[in-house]
């Protein structure tokens, strides 16, 4: 899944998405797998929930030297929303459309579930939701810089 997301936020382009697109059941074990650990919650949920963030990171990353990826004022905070908001909505969403589905009916499922977010992320990322940037512009005049590495483990002392 990460060589298919860095290609995704590399290459960048709609043909190679709609291969990736037209095979998504392809995933769906490791979907299910994924769903039922977090689900289940602790070490092994917290250990797959960091590593998800922390592949995410360098696939983001790479797609911001790619110029696929816009850059961010702070990637690792805006790597880790983006990881709680896909895995937590997807928790949410298997949960109420049934995450007890037997493995053919969970391809079927998630086939479903990628359907049904697709357009709306892809309009969320590319468009963006706010008609212009008066809200991010008040909360960068009303919060600090965010620290550097030395003072978030300077200030977690």
């Amino acid at each position: 899944m990460r060589e298919q997301k860095t290609k995704a936020l590399t290459d960048g382009t709609a043909a190679m998405f709609m291969a990736q697109l037209a095979e998504v059941e392809r995933f769906a074990p490791v979907v299910r797998y994924l769903l039922r650990s977090l689900q289940a919650g602790g070490d092994l949920a917290v250990t797959l929930i960091e590593q998800m963030i922390a592949d995410a990171e360098e696939y983001l990353a790479a797609g911001e030297a790619a110029g696929v990826v816009r850059p961010s004022r702070d990637r690792a905070a805006r790597t880790r929303y983006l990881a709680y908001q896909a895995a937590g909505g997807m928790v949410l969403w298997f949960t109420v459309h049934g995450a007890t589905a037997e493995p053919d009916s969970f391809r079927t499922l998630f086939r479903r579930y990628v359907e049904e977010i697709t357009l709306p992320a892809l309009e969320l990322f590319s468009q963006g939701l706010l008609v212009d940037r008066s809200m991010l512009d008040d909360y960068l005049m009303y919060v600090p810089d965010p620290p550097s590495d030395g003072d978030a483990a300077t200030a977690a002392r």
